[in-house]
């Protein structure tokens, strides 16, 4: 992808907050550039707007709040009637512009009717969202919400087609302006996009997996050491223990320090309270450095352990040293005096922005580029869009390789949500 396509999605959806549409989706596979749009959209102040996301990791990617703690709603289905926002949650949302949503293909259905509820009681109107714009941006064909059994009989008995946010009822009451990111810049290969494209919307599967599986079922190319992708926490954390456990360096710990309100409602840290590192030991960062020596996802080799950082000869890049980094957990608030939004911050956790590397679940690569990318389907994929944000964190072929053979097994696509994505981008 061209920076001049880059640029070209990003301002056909910065054109259609400017026109004041109300409801805005920016849809788009991996790689597309809805991370890029995001970062332009904070640049230039447009009003008074928040940045929300389902999770609390997300939240901490880009930079706001989850959808639960910032419109106070908690974290189960509730009827219409109980969707009751705090006082000083009205306050805010009276003063709101715009909303913005990243990841929205976790955020479910009932959750999101909640928001238009919230919004509409602050606001005191029946306009849906309360008249606030909305701007929702992630990919349906990748992650879906999580929702137990038990709750999605619950949700089809509270008359949901599904659990999506699209199956919203706030949703079918307002047009949306249709945003695609449709160019693919994070891979060149056009046979790779081609196999990618396939997997992620369930058509000419066959024909891509078998392209697949011909290309990477075979040793990872040599002279590197791939990040290793699998479904499951267990076998993640397994690889990297036994990559630890046999490296000789006796290590150092580094401990992590929490202040004020960090909780991630269920979410892990970004990175754990207590981190082991050794001479030898593959690492991940999990944070951009501000001199822009690595990104979020840059991997390397740990080369040097101080009492406060570690030396990392980067894969692709020079040595660096890491230091503790700090991730601030928001909250926004009203100003009153100044008339402004406050993005408030209540909480940090500092620690070496570092996690094992030798595997990663796909869940947690999510929104990563990597060079050199080993999957091991273990079981099976689990989830619609696993198997495809897996392969989709790859930039070539040449740089992914197989432990086996995937099987049509893996690839989940949820017709409905293929559906739903066929509509949008017909309409747009």
């Amino acid at each position: 992808m061209s920076a001049t396509d880059a640029e070209d999605s990003t301002r056909r959806a910065l054109d259609a907050i400017d026109a004041e549409a109300p409801l805005i989706m920016v849809l788009g596979g991996a790689g597309t550039g809805k991370t890029t749009f995001l970062h332009e959209l904070r640049k230039e102040p447009r009003g008074r707007q928040v940045f929300l996301a389902p999770t609390g990791v997300a939240a901490l990617q880009v930079g706001g709040q989850t959808l639960h703690s910032f419109f106070g709603i908690p974290p189960r289905l509730l009827n219409p009637d109980e969707v009751k926002p705090r006082v000083q949650v009205r306050r805010l949302l009276k003063k709101l512009d715009r909303v913005v949503i990243d990841e929205i293909s976790m955020v479910r259905a009932d959750l999101l009717d909640a928001v238009d509820i919230s919004l509409r009681i602050a606001r005191d109107t029946s306009e849906p969202f309360g008249g606030v714009q909305m701007v929702l941006v992630g990919d349906f064909l990748q992650l879906p919400p999580v929702v137990p059994r038990a709750e999605e009989e619950m949700l089809g008995r509270m008359g949901y087609e599904g659990p999506f946010a699209f199956n919203a009822r706030a949703f079918q009451a307002r047009e949306a302006r249709n945003v695609p990111f449709t160019t693919v810049h994070r891979q060149s290969e056009g046979d790779f996009i081609a196999m990618l494209g396939a997997l992620r919307r369930g058509r000419g599967v066959r024909e891509a997996l078998d392209a697949l599986n011909d290309a990477c079922v075979r040793p990872h190319r040599t002279g590197v050491l791939p990040v290793i992708l699998t479904p499951t926490n267990s076998r993640a954390e397994a690889y990297n223990a036994r990559g630890l456990a046999a490296l000789p360096d006796a290590g150092r710990a580094f401990g992590g320090l929490v202040q004020g309100e960090f909780g991630l409602e269920g979410d892990r840290l970004p990175v754990p309270e207590q981190l082991h590192l050794k001479l030898g030991a593959r690492v991940m960062a999990l944070a951009n450095d501000p001199a822009r020596r690595w990104v979020n996802g840059s991997v390397g080799t740990v080369i040097g352990l101080g009492a406060h950082s570690a030396l990392v000869k980067l894969d692709a890049g020079p040595q660096a040293e890491i230091e503790a980094f700090t991730w601030e957990r928001i909250r926004y608030g009203w100003d009153e005096p100044g008339g402004r939004l406050d993005a408030k911050v209540v909480g940090t956790y500092t620690q070496l922005p570092l996690a094992p590397a030798w595997a990663l679940t796909m869940h947690k690569a999510q929104g990563l580029t990597l060079e050199d990318v080993r999957i091991d389907f273990g079981e099976g994929a689990f989830a619609p869009g696993q198997a495809y944000v897996a392969l989709s964190r790859a930039r070539s072929l040449a740089g992914l390789s197989l432990v086996r053979a995937i099987r049509g097994s893996d690839i989940r696509v949820d017709r409905r949500v293929a559906a739903f994505m066929e509509a949008f981008e017909a309409e747009s």
